[in-house]
């Protein structure tokens, strides 16, 4: 039986879809932008409620034309932080069939833990995890298989653009404020850091997949195949790479090489996390899973008394 899981992000939903052996048998993702125009004020809009419902509709045909007899949902911090995420996901559930599980920031940090486990199995050096969503950012120090600390933050890219409403490029005075709130914010991951050194910044997919891809294009090197579990990034080509992305308007992100579109509005809100987080650490290695939340999902599911309702047909 394949089974079907999907991620719905704040900016993504993302379909994963597994054979009964663990296999890759198809994945997608479709740019809903839920938190668009409404995380300012804690609220899904109008029009993201809609885009959520028939990006879940589709994933679901995708599901069934692959094979799947039943699919896992996940909504994260969009719906978990909203005034009406609980109402969206009833609305999913009603509309579609498909019951929605609204996470907390701990639960995606573990979920994210064990897909990041899987692609880097035999890394006992501790490092440092990063995954950066649309409505938050996760972040955990782990070492030898065990987690030390783990915490999840209201620092997704869109969130921060939505908060400070950022001109195309910032300007110096935006980024300064940004820099700003994110130091604050982070302060807990700073004293983490103190209590648990790391060297190593491990990037957990989305944000992290197109920055690889845009690096290579810029040094000629192929982008990720499909499914590919684990790459290592060139910190040296890092430094250029993230000045480029940040000082560049959207349109002109939009046209460099590797850049998946839905991500060149915010991408360089990521770029900027991954910089206060690197001068921290003051890494030597930036390393990189394609797996993330979906695949630690798939662990969890494995067990016949896991809590996580789902969609059989």
């Amino acid at each position: 039986m394949n089974t079907a899981i999907l991620d719905l992000g704040t900016n993504t939903f993302n379909l994963l879809v597994r054979s009964a052996e663990g296999a890759l048998v198809f994945s997608d993702k479709l740019a809903v932008r839920l938190g668009a125009g409404g995380l300012r004020d804690g609220v899904i809009t109008p029009e993201a409620e809609d885009r959520a419902v028939a990006a879940v509709a589709q994933h679901l045909a995708s599901a069934r034309a692959h094979g799947a007899a039943r699919s896992f949902a996940f909504a994260t911090s969009a719906m978990r932080s909203t005034a009406n995420g609980a109402a969206l996901a009833a609305r999913i559930e009603r509309e579609t069939g498909q019951p929605v599980n609204v996470i907390d920031g701990d639960q995606e940090a573990a979920f994210i833990a064990e897909g990041v486990r899987q692609a880097w199995p035999y890394l006992s050096e501790r490092h440092l995890i990063m995954d950066i969503g649309g409505g938050s950012t996760e972040f955990i120090v782990r070492e030898a298989g065990k987690t030390h600390w783990a915490a999840s933050f209201p620092l997704g890219v869109t969130r921060l653009a939505e908060l400070f409403l950022p001109s195309d490029p910032p300007t110096t005075e935006q980024w300064c404020a940004v820099d700003a709130h994110l130091t604050q914010t982070l302060e807990p991951l700073w004293e983490a850091l103190n209590a648990f050194p790391c060297a190593v910044l491990l990037g957990s997919s989305g944000s992290f997949d197109t920055l690889y891809h845009v690096m290579a294009h810029r040094a000629g090197e192929p982008e990720l195949e499909v499914g590919q579990a684990r790459a290592e990034f060139d910190l040296s080509a890092w430094n250029s790479a993230s000045e480029a992305i940040q000082s560049a308007t959207t349109e002109a992100r939009l046209l460099m090489p590797g850049m998946l579109a839905m991500r060149a509005e915010t991408l360089h809100l990521s770029a900027r996390q991954i910089d206060l987080v690197l001068a921290r650490l003051n890494a030597r290695r930036m390393l990189l899973s394609g797996y993330a939340l979906k695949e630690g999902v798939w662990s969890s599911i494995q067990d016949p008394q896991s809590p996580w309702r789902a969609y059989f047909w």
